[in-house]
């Protein structure tokens, strides 16, 4: 049985004409499933939580953007009962892009319904005195959060959307951020042993794939079939540098710089001397001083062809 968990405002309706031109192909077929709509995050995590427990075995299909992954990944449960695909609808598809997925909505569906290469992922959690969340692309606080925070309220995301420029979006946020950001003083703890004082951060984000933002390659080795998370620290540095700095991201050649930190790690603490956004896979869960990163031990079992 497939369950199709739809988000028909990805993209800004996006996700809603994907499902209308692949819904007839299931009919067609006499495919035997069953289609759910996203209201809100926490509905999502509780239909999928109640759909693995009452309903497995099963393949549960997420047809929208990062964000949408991310709200149906914790909701997930009995996972060794579970198959999990994906047809990408999102502005930014960090998730598609580290996978290589197949972003054409009929082909997707194709390799969901026939898939010859079914791999096992690992699933990461943040931890915070408030909350946590799973994720399945990455996790961060500081710079990358206020953007994605800024873009989830942005008044033109739906206008460059529809011109299919909507990682423009992501862009002319990520300047506004530059010039309005400040820089704490941060200690991170990476596997209860080793400690580094950050001065001043300009943002540190965990990474189980090497993509985040709309195709920033933060951390080129990031793999989700390892047993290590990466992660990405970058100091404080002069504005006009940072502005060199981001295009070379997209081509993961931003670790040269000066005040680039790239590590590896099972477990990683950061603490910050104000609260900061955090993200996870794009959404803000709320803010926090201090985040606990680590791999959890259950592993998505994910359509990748």
């Amino acid at each position: 049985m497939y369950y199709f968990i739809i988000n028909p405002n990805s993209s800004s309706g996006k996700g809603l004409l994907i499902w209308k031109s692949i819904e007839p192909v299931l009919k067609e077929r006499n495919v035997d499933y069953h289609p759910f709509f996203t209201k809100d995050r926490e509905s999502t995590a509780h239909l999928v939580k109640r759909l693995c427990t009452e309903k497995a075995p099963a393949t549960i299909v997420a047809v929208g953007g990062d964000g949408t992954v991310n709200d149906v990944l914790n909701g997930l449960a009995n996972f060794e009962n579970i198959t999990f695909g994906y047809i990408p609808s999102g502005s930014g598809n960090d998730l598609a892009r580290g996978l290589h997925l197949e972003t054409d909505p009929e082909k997707a569906l194709e390799r969901i319904l026939s898939p010859t290469r079914t791999e096992s992922l690992r699933i990461a959690s943040v931890s915070t005195p408030a909350f946590s969340r799973r994720f399945l692309v990455s996790s961060g606080l500081g710079f990358d959060a206020a953007v994605c925070e800024g873009a989830l309220h942005s008044r033109f995301k739906k206008f460059l959307n529809q011109l299919h420029l909507g990682k423009l979006t992501y862009t002319g946020i990520a300047l506004k951020e530059l010039f309005l950001s400040h820089c704490p003083k941060a200690k991170l703890i990476l596997d209860e042993a080793t400690v580094v004082e950050v001065p001043a951060m300009f943002f540190t984000a965990a990474m189980n794939l090497p993509y985040e933002g709309g195709g920033f390659q933060f951390c080129p080795k990031a793999d989700p079939k390892d047993d290590r998370l990466d992660l990405i620290l970058v100091e404080k540095m002069p504005k006009l540098k940072i502005l060199c700095l981001l295009p070379t991201a997209f081509f993961g050649k931003h670790t040269r710089f000066h005040g680039v930190h790239i590590y590896t790690f099972k477990e990683a603490t950061l603490i910050t001397e104000r609260p900061l956004f955090l993200h996870t896979d794009g959404e803000i869960p709320g803010k926090t001083m201090e985040a606990t990163w680590r791999l959890l031990s259950e592993k998505l079992s994910m359509i990748l062809e």
